[in-house]
């Protein structure tokens, strides 16, 4: 009897991973198409080098970024739980993270640009043309997975506590 209810919790155990396996990095699949996508660009060993050395370091200014944007928003919820909220304060702070979510999609559009240099006029060609599909796809995960999320919080009262300003008894 241990026996099989040790080796059921193993299948649930290994079923959950498994299942959970987007949940923990939903990128997996966008990088699949990332990976389809170079392949019809048909680039050179020294294209592959540079575009990698591009992404690479667009991924590190990304993450700094981010940090950067979660950081204002923490100080913003905080300028919210004072006893007095200033609303001055949390308007500089709100433009603040506009200005820095501005910058990370600028930094976006550089690596566009940048990779787009590396490439035939052939290969520019293609490039646009996944490049619009990817960000489509990538759109639609985004918002499919905002819904999900707003799906979940629905009829949660952790979520409602959440939110800046809320009563708390």
């Amino acid at each position: 009897m241990k026996r099989i209810i040790t080796l059921g919790g193993f299948a649930l155990l290994a079923l959950s991973l498994t299942l959970g396996q987007d949940r923990i990095n939903p990128s997996n699949r966008a990088g699949a198409n990332d990976i389809r996508a170079l392949r019809q660009l048909k680039l050179t060993d020294d294209q592959r080098k540079s575009i990698g050395t591009i992404r690479f370091e667009l991924r590190k200014k990304i993450v700094d970024q981010q940090a950067r944007i979660k950081t204002a928003r923490l100080e913003c919820a905080e300028l919210f739980k004072a006893a007095e909220p200033n609303q001055s304060a949390i308007q500089k702070k709100v433009a603040e993270i506009s200005q820095l979510q501005s910058q990370q999609r600028l930094l976006i559009i550089d690596h566009w640009f940048a990779v787009n240099k590396l490439l035939t006029p052939d290969q520019q060609i293609v490039w646009k043309k996944v490049s619009g599909q990817l960000w489509a796809q990538q759109k639609a995960r985004a918002v499919r997975g905002r819904a999900q999320q707003h799906m979940h919080s629905q009829g949660n009262p952790r979520t409602f506590l959440r939110t800046p300003g809320a009563i708390r008894r």
